[in-house]
């Protein structure tokens, strides 16, 4: 593959280096989908169909996982985009594609290939890049879902490249009646298959299942065991607040809060925790101070946001409530119920017209 980059016209090379850094080396890019033959026809996707819903599933992952420690991206990003348009300009978007590739600055970059056999279809999965040539993973499922079929694929590619961010997917999308078996299988599976570093936020991850569970002893040993291995890793100090706040200990937890932002100044989930217990001691000035605070340290923040709406509702400022919870659902782009749910909420509350309109709606769904 390097001969093709040195067989390239002068302008290809020059436009390469050129445009290269605008594409983020995390990016995942699923160049290509092959499906059978009148495979449109019968099910409505075609290559380009089935290779967007399966990059969108690896996207959701990644999105939903919504972790602090700076997610690899897994679509071109605006700027990856731009670099498409400046190299489609010259009509460079392949050679220069492939150059990156071949030189190892996209190693994530995968083509995949539909194939049916009766009622059963697979799913089979390359690797393009030198990271990647010997990868190779396959998934079966049926013709009658092939939606389905891509969005386990998709679980599983995530799966080798980042296990991380699979567990935290499985544990936003389970139900805390659930007993989490998906998360808890997905952690397992990191124990063994995560990188070394990347522990500290697997046991601050089991950690959490377990404080949501109630089982605070055992939680606090995970947040412990994360900071044995990490000393200056935030997140399980201040999920060690939450575990004491979730047992009515609130003066304890803004004490963890405390020691979070020490580690981290700029974190701040950690004043949105404190304020909320400030709020639970009947400290409501302070409270709405950490909250102010909060959201001023980052106001696209859909949990910050969302957490000062929250307030304001509670408050009885259900206009400036909605106008917050409305802008957090944009942010999170819908996918966390409990945001649309609260808008909803302050929505009906403001106008019944809403609430009457909503029921109607949701019956028809």
């Amino acid at each position: 593959m390097l001969d093709g980059f040195l067989s390239l016209p002068v302008m290809a090379v020059a436009a390469f280096f050129t445009v290269s850094y605008f594409v983020n080396p995390g990016t995942i890019i699923i160049e290509k989908m092959s499906v059978p033959e009148d495979f449109e026809e019968e099910t409505g996707y075609n290559g380009y169909a089935a290779a967007g819903e399966f990059t969108r599933y690896v996207s959701e992952i990644a999105e939903a996982a919504g972790t602090n420690r700076g997610t690899r991206t897994t679509e071109l990003t605006a700027q990856g985009r731009s670099v498409e348009a400046l190299s489609d300009w010259f009509g460079l978007g392949e050679p220069i594609r492939s150059t990156q590739v071949a030189l190892g600055f996209l190693p994530y970059t995968f083509s995949g290939k539909l194939i049916q056999k009766g009622d059963t279809l697979s799913l089979k999965v390359y690797g393009e890049s030198p990271a990647y040539w010997e990868f190779a993973m396959s998934e079966k499922g049926s013709v009658d879902d092939v939606s389905g079929l891509l969005k386990r694929g998709a679980i599983k590619l995530m799966q080798k490249i980042d296990p991380y961010l699979v567990a935290v997917y499985h544990f936003r999308e389970e139900a805390p009646d659930s007993g989490y078996p998906e998360t808890k299988a997905a952690i397992d599976h990191c124990f063994v298959y995560a990188p070394r570093k990347e522990l500290p936020w697997v046991y601050a991850l089991l950690g959490d299942v377990l404080r949501r569970e109630g089982r605070y002893e055992d939680a606090v040993v995970k947040f412990r065991q994360a900071l044995l291995l990490n000393p200056s890793f935030p997140r399980p100090m201040m999920r060690w607040g939450n575990a004491l706040a979730d047992q009515g200990r609130h003066e304890e937890a803004i004490g963890r809060y405390k020691k979070t932002l020490e580690i981290a100044p700029i974190y701040p989930e950690a004043l949105v925790y404190w304020a909320d217990s400030l709020e639970a001691l009947g400290q409501h000035e302070e409270a709405h101070k950490k909250y102010q605070e909060a959201l001023a340290m980052d106001p696209e923040f859909p949990r910050i946001v969302f957490a000062y709406g929250k307030y304001l509702a509670h408050k009885g400022e259900k206009a400036r409530a909605a106008e917050y919870l409305h802008q957090a659902v944009e942010l999170d782009g819908g996918r966390n119920k409990s945001y649309v749910a609260a808008l909803r909420k302050v929505q009906g509350e403001i106008d019944p017209i809403l609430a009457e309109i909503e029921q109607v709606g949701a019956g028809k769904k």
